[in-house]
This record gives C-alpha cells, sequence and structure tokens, in this order.
C-alpha cells in the first residue's frame, strides 16, 4: 500500500514544525515549510488547512502568523494523522458496476482488514517517534539547504 502525496507532506511538515519550534514558542511560516521542504506553496496551504482542521497544528493569521503544534510530539498520534489525510473508504476503487464480480467479489473485505491492521500498527506510534533522532533530522535539513545554495 502506498501512501499520497498529502500524507507525506503532512507528516514531514509536522515533523518540520516540531523540529523549528522545539526549544521556543516560535511560529513556522507556510512559507518556510514550502521553501525548505520543497514542497509548492499550494501544497503546503491544502496541508496546513487540513492539519489545523483536525487540531494538530494551531495558526494564526497575520504579519506576525505562523503555525506550531498544538500539543506535544508524544500526544499526536500518527494513525490519526493518517486517518485525517487518507480516504481508507477508497482502498480498491470497486465501483465498476458493469464488472461480472462485482456483487461477490471479495477482495473489498481483505483490503479493509489490511488497512486496518495497517492503521493499528501505525496508531501504535506518535509524532514523538518521528523526531527521535532531532540532531541527525535537522542536519539533514541543514545539509539540504546548504547544498541548495551551492
Amino acid at each position: 500500500m502506498q501512501f499520497t502525496l498529502f500524507t507525506d507532506y503532512s507528516l514531514r511538515s509536522l515533523v518540520f514544525i516540531a523540529l523549528k519550534s522545539e526549544n521556543s514558542n516560535t511560529l513556522v511560516t507556510i512559507r518556510d515549510i514550502s521553501s525548505e521542504l520543497k514542497i509548492s506553496n499550494n501544497h503546503v496551504v491544502k496541508v496546513i488547512h487540513n492539519l489545523g482542521r483536525h487540531g494538530f497544528i494551531e495558526t494564526a493569521r497575520g504579519n506576525h502568523g505562523g503555525v506550531k503544534l498544538s500539543r506535544q510530539p508524544s500526544e499526536i498520534n500518527l494513525g490519526d494523522v493518517i486517518s485525517a489525510t487518507e480516504n481508507f473508504s477508497c482502498m480498491l476503487h470497486c465501483e465498476h458496476n458493469d464488472c461480472c464480480f462485482h456483487a461477490v467479489c471479495l477482495f473489498q473485505g481483505i483490503m479493509r482488514k489490511a488497512a486496518n491492521a495497517m492503521l493499528k500498527e501505525i496508531s501504535e506510534h506518535t509524532l514523538a517517534d518521528l523526531l527521535s533522532e532531532k540532531d541527525r533530522l535537522s542536519q539533514a535539513l541543514e545539509n539540504s539547504l546548504a547544498s541548495e545554495q551551492k
């Protein structure tokens, strides 16, 4: 199974926000996320809107606005993030009424069971788990920015 880019961008944004505002109440801007993670501004706007709507981040508008985590990384469950960004009801696009197996197909149930097992495993982890190697994450981010400036 593969997650959408939207989920990927959401997880990377949460890690970035946590790294940038770890020791302070610093707000991170959409422009910061977009430029440093090399994600289009339009995508980041949609990601931030969704993360805010689901309560993972707090947003502040205006000249000194930005975003920050709404709670500690250890309180942000990865299963909740994935559930807020993925549509598991469409794991298999089986809406083909013209398919001869449509009425008796068992694959939807198998896919649903697999998705539930995957989500159960992911739900055992939090954003804090993704941040367990903060020094290496920060170094990777710095290296990426340095190579971009060359």
